[in-house]
């Protein structure tokens, strides 16, 4: 018996995938009637369909999000939502009850204890010091639902005479989380965090310096000159660092476990990672004779780039500090290292894909950047000797130092 047609707009066997980490009635999926992925949602009978306008998988699950969370908003928004709750509510509860005028503070509180527990360290505490310094103040006793868009923005405001756009864009986005949670749990009816970014000054984001390739020789010769003993270590750090083109924090993290002398590897674990994955970076002999020297002379606990006479490692702004020593303030930072290895080893011909996986920038994919950890390693282990040996030669003879 002939199969039935099925009709163009139909979703094509196959193709429909559920959004990761989200309910699984979120679905893209491909139809014969346009190029484009398409979203789906169901709830209760009723399917909630959106074209992603992309032909990229991963850029159609963003899309699908965004239109999922549409969908939530705009239902929480709906005074009708209280009724359509499995659930029978007291005669006397309704949207002014005292759940409805829970405060910002208790809200923002319910909201950082569920969001935190998937944050790292270093951003929850970030969190918690911006809300709490620029915003309790002047909403903490108010009751979430009546605060209203102009309360909100003045103290938003108030970061311009500071000068920090970058502080106040983060908290504005918190707060479109905190009122989004609020909506959700019932207690306001309305995001008065939309449209409020063309309201900010829009944040300038500060150059990272980096000198050209012509000026890196005289750079590295500074580098590597004589120092006094408190600045030794920290030049050493920025040598490390110029090998390897890891990030500050990376590095000055670093501990002897992470460092394998006989594999002559560097596995940074995960949790010290931008992308929250484990990074492996292959170390040159140079670098490993720099290490051993460290480990010989200056170590003092299992940090290995300690403080002068301290087993706490190295402050975040150390390295650039002493940049600003060298006469390259505003010229250099360590960031830049980066920068220029990728533009060197780009133009002269290495594999692009191990550049960048060199570096760190990493597929957004969870399971293929898991599976790609140590993806074109082989090729990373001449590429690093290559760099290596590309700076020693710009070490003049007079100040380069064996270890």
């Amino acid at each position: 018996m002939r199969e039935k047609q099925r009709h163009k707009t139909a979703a094509i066997i196959g193709t429909v995938t559920p959004v990761p980490h989200y309910p699984k009635k979120l679905k893209v999926y491909l139809t014969n009637a346009s190029p484009f992925w398409q979203a789906v949602y169901w709830e209760r009978g009723k399917t909630y369909r959106k074209s992603t306008k992309t032909t990229d998988k991963l850029e159609a699950f963003k899309t699908a999000i965004v239109f999922y969370e549409q969908i939530l908003l705009a239902k929480y928004s709906h005074p009708s939502h209280v009724e359509s709750l499995p659930i029978s509510l007291p005669a006397s509860t309704t949207l002014t009850s005292s759940k409805a005028k829970k405060t910002f503070l208790e809200t923002y509180e319910e909201w950082f204890e569920l969001k935190s527990s998937k944050w790292k360290q270093a951003h929850t505490r970030n969190v918690r010091n911006r809300i709490e310094k620029y915003l309790l103040k002047d909403l903490a006793a108010k009751p979430i639902k009546a605060i209203t868009q102009t309360e909100l923005l003045s103290s938003l405001k108030k970061l311009d005479k500071k000068g920090i756009t970058h502080t106040q864009h983060r908290l504005l986005r918190d707060c479109k989380s905190i009122w989004q949670y609020a909506i959700a749990t019932g207690n306001c009816n309305r995001d008065i965090t939309l449209n409020l970014t063309i309201a900010l000054k829009s944040p300038v984001y500060g150059q990272q310096h980096a000198v050209s390739a012509e000026e890196l020789p005289m750079l590295m010769s500074k580098i590597t000159a004589e120092q006094t003993l408190n600045d030794k270590i920290k030049c050493l750090a920025l040598e490390v660092i110029a090998h390897t083109f890891v990030r500050t924090s990376e590095l000055l993290g670093a501990t002897w476990s992470e460092i394998d002398f006989e594999n002559r590897v560097w596995l940074i674990p995960a949790r010290r990672m931008k992308m929250g994955v484990e990074h492996i970076v292959p170390l040159s002999n140079h670098v490993i004779s720099l290490l051993i020297y460290i480990r010989e002379d200056f170590s003092k606990s299992d940090y290995v780039f300690n403080r002068l006479n301290s087993t706490q490692k190295l402050a975040p702004d150390s390295l650039i500090k002493m940049l600003h020593k060298l006469g390259y303030k505003k010229r250099m930072s360590t960031h830049g290292f980066r920068a220029i290895a990728s533009s060197v080893l780009n133009e002269h011909g290495f594999n692009a894909d191990a550049i960048e996986r060199q570096l760190s920038h990493l597929e957004r994919n969870r399971v293929r950047r898991a599976y790609n950890r140590a993806q074109y390693l082989s090729e990373r282990k001449d590429m690093m000797n290559w760099w290596s040996q590309y700076l020693l030669d710009c070490y003049s003879s007079t100040t380069k130092q064996k270890y």
